[in-house]
This record gives C-alpha cells, sequence and structure tokens, in this order.
C-alpha cells in the first residue's frame, strides 16, 4: 500500500524560508522522493523543485506523478495558508544528463526559460519553470 509521508508538515510557521521532503513508500521501502523550498520574498509566490527521484525498479509506474501532484499539492497549501498565490514553481536540471526528467517535467507544464552556461563541467543547466496563473 502506497503512502505519502511530508517532512515537515506545511503547517508549520516558518515564514522566511520552508523545505519540505515528500516520501512515497510501498510498506517500509522508499519507492521515490521529492524536495522543495520557498526563500526570499513569500509575496512573490515562487517555489523551487530542489529534486524528484524515483527508484529506479519502480520508474514508469506513475509514481513520478504521484510525488509532483503531492508536491504541487503541499505548496499550494503552504502558500494558501500564509495567504498567497502559488504563482511559479522552477526548477534547474542538467542539459546532457536529465533528457528524460526534462520530458517528464514538460508533461507538467514547465517550460525551458533559460540556460546557465560555465557552472557545470561539461554541460549546461537549464532553467524550467512552471506558471500556476
Amino acid at each position: 500500500m502506497l503512502r505519502v509521508i511530508f517532512e515537515p508538515a506545511v503547517r508549520s510557521k516558518s515564514v522566511e524560508s520552508f523545505c519540505q521532503t515528500v516520501r512515497l513508500l510501498d510498506g517500509e521501502e522508499l519507492v521515490g522522493y521529492a524536495r522543495w523550498q520557498c526563500t526570499g520574498e513569500l509575496s512573490n509566490g515562487v517555489a523551487q523543485l530542489l529534486e524528484l527521484t524515483v527508484a529506479e525498479g519502480r520508474r514508469r509506474q506513475g509514481h513520478g506523478r504521484r510525488l509532483m501532484d503531492a508536491m504541487v499539492g503541499q505548496m499550494q497549501e503552504y502558500f494558501r495558508g500564509r495567504k498567497v498565490t502559488l504563482r511559479r514553481l522552477w526548477v534547474g536540471i542538467e542539459q546532457k544528463r536529465q533528457v528524460i526528467g526534462r520530458s517528464f517535467l514538460m508533461q507538467f507544464g514547465f517550460n525551458h526559460v533559460g540556460t546557465v552556461q560555465e557552472l557545470l563541467k561539461g554541460e549546461d543547466l537549464l532553467i524550467y519553470m512552471r506558471t500556476f496563473n
């Protein structure tokens, strides 16, 4: 039976910065996890996806979608609880090593909005963003 764990809960009174890990478990087995954060000016309504991964043997079974949906729901609850609207979600992703990840993000309405050159060794960092309003 799959269950989702949120650490910490979005009901935390943290205002200046917040970071949450979302874990998807099947019994005691970790199927996948995601981490996101909100830093800076809260009124901007911007969050950052830090990572999202599914265990190799559990990929292509809808678990990534479950994680993304649960995480976005948590973001919306976090901002709503602070009387702010979630407007943007962004993520930096490696150009060469994350081809499947880029395709995955596009399924959720993310678009490539920028490229950071010479930050990573041997490849560019691509910035993808999803707009909610």
